[in-house]
C-alpha cells in the first residue's frame, strides 16, 4: 500500500506529461507534414518554372510575334517542345487569351477560366490521361502557357520529407517526455528530501519542546544533533552568564546509543570561542581534547573534527551544543557539510526554546515543592492548635481524611479534588478553637445557649481558613459538614444536591468513625452495628448514594474496619453519631 501511494505522483506526472507532450507532438507534426509538403511542391513547381516554362515562352512569343502560328511554326514549335517533353514534363499548351486552343503537345488539358495577365503564374493539380499531374500555368503577351508535369517524383520527395519530419518530431516527444520524467523525478527527489529533513526537524522540535525534563531535553538534543551531522559523537554544554562558568551536562555516542549526564567545566577554546561570538565554529581537528568526557575507549585522535553550534535566545547565552566526527578513510581530518552545519543550527533554534522551557520549570517546580513544603507547616500550626485546645480530637482528624479520600476515590471524584477533601477532613473541627472549654470539655448535656455556641463553630472554621489562600477549596467541609441530607441539618439548613459531595461523603466517615470509638457512656460500636445505624439514617441524616458507595468500600476493603478509632471521646465530640 505505501509503494503504491509513493509511485502515484510519479504515475500521475508521467500520464499527464505524456498527453500533453503527444498533443503537442500531433500539433507539431501536422504543421511540419503540411509546411514540407507545400516546400516540396513550390520546389518543384520553380524548377518547372526556371528551365521549362521560361525556356518555352521566349519561344512561343517568337512563334506568335505576328499573332498567328503557321504550320511551319508549328514544326519549329514541336521540335523546340520535343527535348522538353522528358523526364517528368508530360504535356506543353498554348491558349489565346480567348480561350481557343493554339498548340497542344500531350494529353487534353483544359483552357484556363480566365486570362492570365503578362507575366501572371498559377499552378494546380490536374488528371491528365489518367495521371496525377501539376499543371503551372504562365501569362504572355497575347497567351497562356501551361506545363503539366507528373506528380509522383514531387509527390515522393515530399512524402520523404514527410516522414522525416514525423520521425524526427516522434523521436523530439520521446526525449522531452524522458526529459520531462528525469526533471520531475529528481525534482521530486529534492522536495521529498527537503520535506523530510523539515518533517525531521519539526517532530525533533516537537518533542524536546513536549518535554519538560532539562535532562531529557539535553539527552535529545545531543543525540538529535549527532544524528543530523553524521557523527560520533555528541554533547550539550550549559553556559552560566554570572559566574561565565561553561561545563558539559550531557553527552552521546552514536555507536553505543549512550547518553551520559555530567557536570564537568568546559574550558576548550573552540567552545569559549562559540560562547564568545556566538557564531557556529568548524574544524577539522582537535576533537581529542574532548576524550576525557567519553572515556578512554573514545576513538577519538588529532584529526577528529568539530562543529560547535550556539544555544542564544535574544542575545543570551544559554550554551553550546558539539558534534564530533572521527577521520575519513583516506587519512583526511573529519569535516562537516554546509547541509549538515545548517540542520543542527535549526535544530539548535528549537532546542533552546525547550532548554529555557524545562529550566523555568525546574524552577517553578522548586518553588512549588517550596510552597507546597510551608503549607504543610500552615495544616501542622493548624493541627497543633486544634490538639491543644481538645486533646481528645487527636487522630480522630487524621482517620476520617484517609477514610473520607478512600471513598471519594470509589465514587470517582475528580482526582483535583481529592487534596482539598484531604484537608477539608484534617480540618473540618478547626472551628472549635472558637469554643470556649468550658463548652467543649463539659462532662454534662449542653443547654440550649451551649449548644447554639457549638454550632457556630463550622461559621468559625469558614472564618479562619478563607483567610489561607490554598485551604479555600477546602472550605465545603469545614462549613457543611453539619448538614442533614433531609435539610434538618446547621449551620445553614441545606438538603440533598444543595450540600456539596465533599460534606454529604465526609458526613457518612465522620459519623462512622464517632460510632466505632469508645464513650464514656457506652463501648465503641462493631463495625456491623454502626453500618446498620447508617443504613437507618439513610435518606434522613446521609445521602443513600454515599451510604451504598460506602457498604460497598467497606465491604470489598474489610482492613479499613481496622482503622477505626476504638478511643474514648466526649459527648461533644461529634454531634453526627447516631
Amino acid at each position: 500500500m505505501g509503494a503504491n501511494t509513493g509511485l502515484r505522483p510519479y504515475v500521475r506526472f508521467a500520464s499527464i506529461s505524456v498527453l500533453v507532450v503527444s498533443l503537442v507532438a500531433t500539433a507539431v507534426a501536422l504543421v511540419g507534414i503540411k509546411l514540407v509538403g507545400d516546400r516540396e511542391y513550390a520546389a518543384a513547381n520553380r524548377d518547372v518554372r526556371t528551365f521549362v516554362v521560361r525556356p518555352l515562352q521566349s519561344i512561343v512569343d517568337v512563334a506568335l510575334a505576328d499573332g498567328t502560328l503557321t504550320e511551319q511554326e508549328r514544326a519549329g514549335l514541336d521540335t523546340a517542345v520535343t527535348p522538353f517533353l522528358q523526364g517528368d514534363v508530360r504535356g506543353v499548351y498554348v491558349w489565346a487569351d480567348d480561350g481557343s486552343a493554339i498548340y497542344s503537345s500531350g494529353p487534353e488539358a483544359a483552357a484556363p477560366t480566365s486570362v492570365l495577365p503578362d507575366g501572371a503564374s498559377t499552378s494546380s493539380h490536374e488528371m491528365l490521361g489518367g495521371e496525377r499531374t501539376i499543371v503551372a500555368r504562365t501569362g504572355g503577351s497575347g497567351f497562356t502557357l501551361a506545363v503539366a508535369q507528373s506528380a509522383d517524383r514531387v509527390s515522393a520527395a515530399a512524402r520523404s520529407a514527410q516522414l522525416s519530419v514525423l520521425v524526427a518530431v516522434v523521436l523530439l516527444a520521446l526525449l522531452l517526455v524522458a526529459l520531462l520524467q528525469g526533471a520531475f523525478w529528481f525534482g521530486i527527489r529534492s522536495l521529498v528530501h527537503q520535506h523530510g529533513r523539515l518533517a525531521y526537524l519539526y517532530d525533533t522540535g516537537q518533542q524536546l519542546r513536549s518535554s519538560l525534563d532539562l535532562e531529557d531535553v539535553m539527552s535529545r538534543l545531543a543525540g538529535d544533533a549527532t544524528q543530523l551531522a553524521h557523527g560520533r559523537y555528541g554533547f550539550v554544554a550549559l553556559y552560566d552568564a554570572e559566574s561565565s562558568d561553561l561545563a558539559v551536562k550531557t553527552t552521546y555516542d552514536a555507536v553505543t546509543g549512550v547518553v551520559g549526564m555530567h557536570h564537568k567545566p568546559l574550558d576548550e577554546w573552540f567552545a569559549r570561542r562559540c560562547v564568545a561570538t556566538n557564531t557556529t565554529v568548524v574544524n577539522q581537528n582537535g576533537g581529542n581534547s574532548y576524550k576525557p568526557f567519553f572515556g578512554a575507549e573514545a576513538e577519538l585522535d588529532v584529526k577528529s573534527g568539530m562543529l560547535m553550534i550556539p544555544l542564544s535566545m535574544r542575545d543570551r547565552m544559554v550554551g553550546v551544543v558539539g558534534v564530533i566526527g572521527l577521520a575519513t578513510g583516506n587519512g583526511a581530518g573529519a569535516a562537516f557539510g554546509d547541509e549538515q552545519v545548517r540542520l543542527v543550527e535549526q535544530l539548535a533554534l528549537q532546542a533552546v526554546t525547550a532548554i529555557e522551557q524545562a529550566q523555568l520549570f525546574a524552577k517553578v517546580r522548586s518553588n512549588a515543592i517550596e510552597i507546597e513544603a510551608s503549607y504543610d507547616s500552615t495544616l501542622k500550626a493548624l493541627m497543633g492548635a486544634l490538639d491543644a485546645k481538645d486533646e481528645v480530637t487527636e487522630g480522630h482528624c487524621e482517620r476520617v481524611a484517609k477514610l473520607t479520600v478512600q471513598l471519594a476515590r470509589t465514587m470517582d471524584v475528580p482526582p483535583l479534588m481529592i487534596v482539598h477533601i484531604e484537608r477539608g477532613a484534617l480540618l473540618h473541627d478547626v472551628g472549635k478553637i472558637g469554643v470556649p472549654d468550658a463548652i467543649l470539655k463539659k462532662p454534662d448535656s449542653l443547654n440550649e445557649t451551649e449548644w447554639e455556641a457549638m454550632r457556630k463553630h463550622p461559621l468559625l472554621a469558614g472564618l479562619m481558613v478563607s483567610k489561607v489562600g490554598f485551604l479555600e477549596p477546602a472550605l465545603p467541609i469545614l462549613l457543611y459538614h453539619h448538614e442533614r441530607f433531609d435539610g434538618g441539618g446547621y449551620p445553614f439548613g441545606l438538603a440533598g444536591g444543595n450540600i456539596p459531595v465533599e460534606a454529604r461523603i465526609f458526613m457518612v466517615i465522620d459519623a462512622y468513625d464517632a460510632m466505632t470509638s469508645d464513650r464514656p457512656y457506652r463501648p465503641a460500636m462493631r463495625h456491623s452495628e454502626a453500618m446498620r445505624e447508617i443504613r437507618t439514617n439513610s435518606g434522613g441524616q446521609f445521602d443513600p448514594g454515599v451510604v451504598m458507595a460506602f457498604e460497598a468500600l467497606m465491604a470489598s476493603r474489610p482492613e479499613l474496619r481496622e482503622q477505626a478509632g476504638t478511643r474514648v471521646i466526649t459527648s461533644h465530640d461529634d454531634e453526627h453519631a447516631a
